[in-house]
């Protein structure tokens, strides 16, 4: 999707794109595999164009291993991965996609738990897990998935646009190199472009903004029910997804 007026602009198409939940099973540890959905119905037409890994892939949580290498942006801890594998190529542009998390956030699920996973328009990840309707933890692009009845994420689309408003009055072109995240709890807000704070009973580390550009750059967050999910390995998390790429294997044969 594309549209003027610093509107996000998202240009991956819907085949590059996924949505899964997963129900994490019982007897889920560091280690387990289940099978996933679709978030949405998309019906019509659409229903038949491929999505990256197809409508339903398997999901495999893997030991990944301590860091390698490890820097600012590629803490040291002990990780898992995140393996989604398609289960027919006829509806999948990819045979596997995956992604790295720090191990103590899949630790922190339990039976029963809703593990959101989507990859955006923009080509980059987020996750959430849902416990009884509550935000356990979110990480990286935030505003994409699911968080429960408590948290909410947003892009301020009409402030943004208010703001430009003011400055095109003198430089028509103008727009936000980078645009702010409004979070919201219980009547509790705050409109941020980085970092560190509590916000009702959760706590929220804000890398960075959504990045304006063609296609974009999604929003990096980090957001933990307090007591859930330890705060340094959600912080790690989102880390290992700003930085990494989407891991991805083809077909065979193409």
């Amino acid at each position: 999707m594309w549209s003027e007026g610093s509107v996000l602009h998202k240009v991956i198409p819907l085949q590059g794109t996924f949505e899964y939940v997963a129900v994490v099973p019982d007897r889920a540890g560091a280690v387990f595999s289940c099978y996933t959905r679709s978030q949405r119905q998309l019906g019509g037409d659409l229903e038949h164009i491929p999505r990256l890994v197809g409508p339903s892939p398997l999901l495999q949580v893997q030991d990944a291993g301590p860091t390698p290498n490890p820097s600012v942006s590629n803490p040291a801890t002990e990780r898992s991965r995140l393996r989604l594998t398609a289960v027919d190529r006829r509806q999948a542009s990819v045979a596997e996609a995956s992604v790295i998390l720090d191990r103590g956030v899949i630790s922190a699920l339990e039976p029963g738990d809703l593990l959101h996973m989507v990859r955006t328009p923009c080509g980059r990840i987020a996750i959430s897990a849902i416990r009884s309707n509550q935000l356990i933890f979110a990480v990286g692009a935030i505003t994409q998935v699911p968080l429960g009845s408590k948290f909410e994420a947003l892009i301020p689309t009409d402030l943004i646009r208010e703001a430009e408003a003011v400055f095109r009055k003198r430089e028509t072109g103008f727009h936000l190199a980078e645009y702010p995240i409004e979070v919201k709890v219980s009547g509790e807000q705050r409109v941020v472009y980085r970092g560190r704070f509590a916000l009702g009973s959760f706590e929220v580390w804000v890398l960075h903004g959504f990045y304006f550009g063609l296609p974009g750059v999604d929003e990096c967050l980090s957001v933990v029910q307090k007591g859930a999910c330890p705060v340094v390995d959600a912080n790690s998390s989102a880390l290992f997804l700003d930085s990494a790429h989407l891991e991805m294997v083809r077909w065979p044969d193409d």
